[in-house]
């Protein structure tokens, strides 16, 4: 198994190659492209090469021997990043301290629970399975968050009889309907009771009255807001890199 490569990692590897003078940030990393870590490459070896410094005590020999295996060392790894960034393999697994994923971790086991510990998918994923992917939460802890969100919402048959588009003896029909497996506002629009405009105006609503996922597992300590917000940008960068690889809608998060 290929080792992980951490965001520190890769950014001390930019640095070898391209110096303190530029500024190397998560969006540095996210736009650099491989032409540009070749161009580094070239032009800092043109300088450190251990053939330039034949002549030196065999002290600078060496050291410089162990400056040019550096530059070495990091081009080889930016290639290896190019590679994974590309295929959507590229997870930076520092996102979070060592002693909160310790914590994390002897709190599942406790509760016979384990993290996921492989690749994240190929395809596009919502917040809750890209947390769980990327190894931030447990499976339970994902069911627990969408329970959670699920109990903040109003029922369908709920919003209807609030706004005055169904009555009791709507309601019941709807729910007596057998045959087909279908949601209750299918079942409503199956039986001509309301449109498909009724019924996606009241699921809009319905998404509007619950929180995000996401917040679940910051109330409940298994990230900061921080964490969130950087998690959230590599989803969207995920999405973004799988989305024309797979035939389908993307996911809601």
């Amino acid at each position: 198994m290929t080792p992980p490569i951490t965001e520190t990692i890769v950014m001390n590897a930019c640095r070898i190659l391209f110096g303190s003078d530029v500024n190397i940030s998560q969006d540095f990393l996210q736009y650099l492209q491989p032409s540009g870590a070749k161009s580094a490459f070239r032009k800092i070896a043109k300088e450190t090469h251990p053939d330039l410094f034949a002549g030196e005590h065999p002290e600078v020999q060496q050291r410089q021997n162990d400056v040019f295996r550096k530059v070495l060392q990091a081009y080889e790894l930016l290639n290896t990043f190019f590679r994974r960034r590309d295929d959507g393999l590229w997870m930076p697994s520092d996102r979070f301290s060592t002693s909160d994923l310790r914590k994390q971790a002897r709190r599942a086991s406790a509760r016979g629970e384990r993290f996921y510990a492989g690749s994240v998918p190929h395809r596009p994923l919502e917040i809750g399975l890209y947390l769980y992917y990327r190894g931030a939460i447990t499976y339970r802890a994902l069911i627990d968050a969408l329970v959670w969100q699920r109990g903040q919402r109003p029922s369908i048959g709920d919003i209807a009889k609030r706004w005055n588009w169904l009555n009791d003896k709507d309601i019941t029909a709807i729910l007596s309907l057998r045959g087909k497996p279908l949601r209750f506002g299918e079942k409503a629009i199956e039986l001509g009771i309301l449109t498909p405009f009724h019924v996606k105006a009241m699921l809009w609503y319905q998404r509007s009255q619950q929180e995000r996922l996401g917040q679940y597992f910051v109330k409940q300590g298994y990230l900061t807001a921080a964490d969130l917000e950087r998690i959230a940008r590599e989803l969207h960068r995920h999405n973004f890199q799988t989305r024309g690889r797979n035939s389908g809608p993307m996911d809601r998060n």
